[in-house]
């Protein structure tokens, strides 16, 4: 399988939120860390995240094209939440019926993890969801100013979440490599 990987933010001016980490560091260590698990797992992936943009909206756009011109078979953009540092928890968007597979089994790894279920949620009006080919997902991994969920964040526990739910509701025509 192709997919695409969007280090969500990480495109000044197109910055992350931050708290007690930032969002930009946690989602590089998750998203490196998820690229390789994925490559070793035998899959193709293509980082969809520009090195520069003049606006967030070009950060945006950028992102998605990158996904469509590669013609990827998932893109998944990978962010952490932040708000009033009470909030918690993990949730993840969708827009398709493929993209709800994808988020639902996501979301039960990181759960199983410890984190607060926040649901999964049908989201129109995201970007990197309404202008991809493909189906497309956007994790908000937890709340990275929440001192509940970077007590339990671990970025290789973390990406191994994702990885092992990305596989789980891959198509059977997809099979997964064991190393």
């Amino acid at each position: 399988m192709k997919f695409g990987i969007d280090f969500g933010h990480n495109c000044p001016p197109d910055t992350g939120a931050s708290g007690i980490q930032l969002e930009d560091d946690v989602i590089k260590a998750v998203g490196t860390i998820l690229t390789q698990k994925l490559r070793t797992a035998g899959h193709e992936v293509v980082n969809c995240t520009p090195r520069s943009a003049t606006s967030v909206t070009n950060s945006l756009h950028q992102r998605v094209e990158k996904a469509n011109q590669e013609n990827v078979d998932l893109l998944i953009s990978i962010h952490f939440n932040a708000f009033n540092s009470e909030a918690h928890g993990s949730e993840v968007y969708y827009i398709s019926e493929k993209g709800k597979r994808y988020a639902e089994a996501v979301l039960n790894k990181i759960v199983a993890l410890g984190f607060r279920n926040r649901g999964i949620k049908y989201r129109d009006n995201l970007y990197v969801l309404k202008h991809t080919k493909m189906p497309a997902i956007l994790i908000e991994c937890c709340f990275c100013d929440s001192s509940d969920d970077m007590r339990l964040f671990d970025a290789q526990k973390m990406a191994d979440a994702l990885k092992d739910g990305l596989i789980a509701a891959m198509p059977s025509k997809f099979p997964a490599i064991t190393p």
